[in-house]
């Protein structure tokens, strides 16, 4: 009789329903079955170090997802005293838990069967994190009950188990197959130490990737800022010679980290968790997110620095939100000294932020404290969040890369290359932004809004609307090791001088910043709304019959799929009465009755703020949209002629979308946009394709090529006008702020008289852009007198615009450019 057994049996069964009721493990993957990849072979777990709590947390799992028992016995090569699960370091002692000097018995007896005979074993590694909280450097007391780097014992097993229950992570990992294992000595020696390396391995990365590297105290961090070299530099230079000033200048360099440094609390995340998954709850109806699986992957063994586009203050609550949720570590995240506001601030910083102002310039001490602090936070392998836009994007194009903080990252990892870097791009598609009604003020001409307290109060009335969904998209990684190693091969032998950055860093920053926005753009959530928005923006006054909605919605999608941008961009599976139905709930457009049939339309204050969304995916169509400009002034054009035309406008486009093709490339992507038009019918090719032709005037094929061309009319307008104002002025007259300006009031004059509901229409910055890039294309240049020269080839250029302006439009803007005094 199996006394034991007999003893033990309920206990167990008593102690299972017990755990079954308080603690919920979170699962990952959410199928983790399909690990088990040999149906004939049998399944062995691997837990790191054991206990009761851990094997009835696998347990739990293996019985939800239709997997082996962990506590069954099976029968491997004629033995049936083996069970499912092994831990790799056992640990001894009553009250004192020690991890055992000697590795696993079990396994190594497991081992040792399959080497004589011809079973397969799958051994499944199983991560189990309870309350997943780092370890703390330089502090008295740890983080008392949750998971860090230490062996714990029974009594704190116990309490970690009853605190931390429901804050705990179960991660299933790919299963090792037994054979696979090459050793050549009989015994199964060699097999059992690579076996228990292997597994060693694995659980150590996978901690890092889950946990954290340690987190360093607050105080130990700042006083390793403040003996770094680069900062008593900096001291030493304010404080001169005298003792008195450079204590001055040391307490103001303290000051300066104690503003910068982020004082991570597990205790507190876990409450804002909470938090957050009720707001998320309440104002959105799901957070979608895409391509996780690539984050994961680069998790493993590198060090992340996410890297997203900035829509919304609430990036920085949604970023860390998923990381956390999908078992990742808290990153440190670059915040703006804006947000650090009473008692807001606070809780920022422990949730991760560190603090960052708007400008460095004239500082040199501060410079000094913050990029010593990027250092620490790169060189202990700590993840990392920023944004390279800089601020909030208030078009919805992305805004073009600052280098700031991509410069620290590189610099800190060229002098202490631990960890692999890589940068993760990251898309967050809204269908509706909290910030809508101060983004279209800002863009009208008011001021900025200051970050307050009480704006955050009256923010929070906002939060009874509806905001649809969010989606979060990861884009292609970006590894720092091979861009360095392209521009600088011996960079990891490189010593600075002084502290000075290594000459050969901007261009490493510039491809790394330029590399990072295309990918993010390459990943983008093409959402209910922002098809809305692209469709009925096309539109005169935002009116369309339903019917024509309908299959310019369907058109729109069935080019994005034909005319695939990336693999990595998200299509909604809707059909179009659904994405209006959608927009509906979400007040986006209205629906009007009539005897020959609906009319779908949208109010002006909500077309000035559907611009944004439209902006979010103008990139994806941009080429396929060009080409249809063409024909709004023509019925039929050669195939050469239209690759001519679109060669043109390119590098303004690429300059202005982020859009990730080569110039030399811009030609074959053409052809593969004619192709995709000629595909759904919008183009009629003759000549066996040298000449396309457009659709019969008055033809609902002709209507929706027209509609196609409108999304990108805006910007042929402003080439046109920049265009036009230098020819009117003449060569040598306009500096290039005057023409700016100039720029930039005639857009918003053309916006008021044709009702251009398109605030970002007359950007200053996008004239901006779009000179500079006339200038680095040596269309323009300027003299000794820091005047705007041109040649005549430039009125060329503007004959070519003329093609897709009507003649009302084109009347107007030349009438704003009589000569005038610069």
């Amino acid at each position: 009789m199996d006394v034991a057994g007999f003893v033990f049996r309920p206990l167990y069964w008593l102690a299972g329903k017990v755990f079954s009721i308080w603690a919920r493990p979170a699962i990952q993957p959410e199928t983790p079955a399909e690990y088990i990849t040999d149906a004939e072979a049998e399944v062995c777990y691997v837990l790191e170090s054991g206990g009761l709590a851990d094997v009835l947390a696998l347990e739990r799992a293996c019985a939800l997802h239709g997997m082996p028992s962990p506590t069954e016995s099976f029968d491997f090569c004629g033995n049936r005293e083996y069970r499912r699960v092994v831990a790799l370091r056992r640990k001894e002692g009553f009250v004192f838990r020690r991890p055992r000097k000697t590795g696993s018995q079990r396994l190594k007896r497991l081992i040792d069967a399959g080497k004589k005979c011809d079973r397969e074993l799958l051994l499944i590694p199983v991560a189990i994190y309870w309350g997943r909280s780092p370890d703390k450097e330089g502090s008295l007391l740890k983080l008392v009950f949750s998971e860090n780097w230490e062996a714990i014992g029974r009594i704190r097993k116990f309490f970690t188990t009853l605190f931390q229950g429901r804050n705990t992570l179960l991660r299933f990992s790919h299963a090792l197959p037994l054979r696979s294992i090459d050793a050549d000595d009989g015994t199964g020696e060699i097999a059992y130490r690579k076996v228990s390396r292997i597994l060693r391995v694995h659980f150590r990365k996978r901690r890092v990737a889950t946990v954290g590297p340690d987190l360093s105290h607050k105080r130990t961090l700042i006083n390793q800022v403040l003996r770094s070299p680069s900062v008593r530099r900096a001291i030493l230079a304010e404080g001169g010679d005298e003792f008195r000033k450079q204590e001055l200048a040391r307490r103001k360099a303290e000051k300066y980290a104690l503003e910068i440094a982020a004082d991570i609390s597990y205790p507190t995340i876990r409450v804002a968790l909470r938090i957050l998954r009720w707001l998320w709850n309440r104002i959105y109806d799901g957070i979608e997110l895409n391509h996780m699986e690539m984050l994961h992957e680069v998790a493993k063994d590198k060090e992340i620095i996410y890297t997203p586009c900035h829509r919304s203050h609430f990036d920085y609550l949604l970023l860390g939100y998923v990381t956390y949720k999908e078992g990742l570590p808290m990153p440190h995240i670059a915040a703006g000294i804006n947000l650090n506001m009473p008692i807001v601030g606070g809780i920022l910083r422990r949730g991760g932020a560190f603090f960052l102002r708007r400008s460095f310039k004239g500082n040199r001490l501060y410079a000094a404290v913050f990029d010593s602090y990027v250092q620490q936070v790169i060189s202990r392998g700590y993840s990392m969040e920023y944004f390279i836009e800089g601020g909030r994007s208030r078009t919805g194009r992305l805004l073009q890369p600052k280098g700031g903080m991509l410069a620290m990252t590189v610099n800190a990892y060229i002098n202490n290359p631990r960890r692999p870097v890589v940068f993760v791009p990251i898309y967050f598609g809204y269908e509706k932004l909290i910030e809508g009604s101060a983004f279209i003020s800002e863009l009208g001409g008011a001021a900025k809004q200051k970050e307050t307290l009480g704006g955050l109060v009256r923010s929070i009335k906002s939060l009874r609307d509806q905001f649809g969904k969010v989606a979060v998209n990861i884009g292609e990684p970006i590894e720092l090791n091979p861009v360095l190693d392209r521009a600088h091969p011996d960079w990891r032998g490189y010593e600075p001088e002084n502290g000075d950055r290594p000459a050969w860093l901007s261009p490493v920053v510039s491809e790394i910043g330029t590399r990072i926005m295309q990918n993010i753009n390459a990943a983008a959530a093409v959402t209910p709304i922002s098809l809305l928005a692209y469709v009925l923006l096309s539109t005169p006054k935002q009116k369309i019959g339903l019917g024509e909605l309908r299959r310019q919605l369907q058109l729109s999608m069935d080019l994005m799929r034909r005319f695939e941008y990336s693999e990595l961009v998200t299509i909604p599976e809707w059909t179009p009465d659904e994405i209006i139905a959608h927009g509906e709930k979400l007040d986006v457009v209205s629906r009007t009755s009539h005897p020959m049939g609906e009319v779908i339309h949208m109010e002006e204050r909500t077309a000035v703020l559907m611009t944004y969304f439209r902006n979010n995916i103008l990139h994806l169509l941009a080429v396929p949209a060009s080409v249809a400009c063409c024909y709004i002034q023509g019925n039929e054009l050669a195939h050469s002629e239209l690759r001519r035309l679109i060669r043109l406008i390119y590098p303004f486009m690429k300059k202005e979308l982020s859009l990730k093709w080569d110039f030399d490339d811009i030609d074959k992507v053409t052809s593969e946009a004619i192709k995709a038009l000629v595909d759904l019918g919008i183009l009629t090719p003759r000549r066996r394709g040298k000449l396309l032709v457009r659709p019969r005037t008055g033809s609902a094929m002709a209507f929706q090529l027209l509609m196609l061309g409108q999304s990108m009319v805006p910007m042929l307008q402003r080439f046109y006008l920049v265009i036009a104002i230098l020819v009117g002025n003449g060569s040598g007259t306009l500096s290039r702020g005057r023409l700016e300006t100039m720029c930039q009031q005639s857009a918003e004059r053309l916006s008021m008289i044709y009702g251009l509901h398109s605030p970002d229409f007359f950007s200053k910055t996008l004239f901006h852009d779009f000179i500079k890039m006339l200038q680095e294309q040596q269309v323009l240049r300027r003299n000794g007198d820091g005047l705007i020269e041109f040649d005549d080839d430039i009125q060329s250029i503007g004959a070519d615009a003329r093609l897709v302006l009507g003649e009302e439009i084109r009347h107007s803007i030349l009438s704003l450019t009589p000569n005038r005094d610069a």
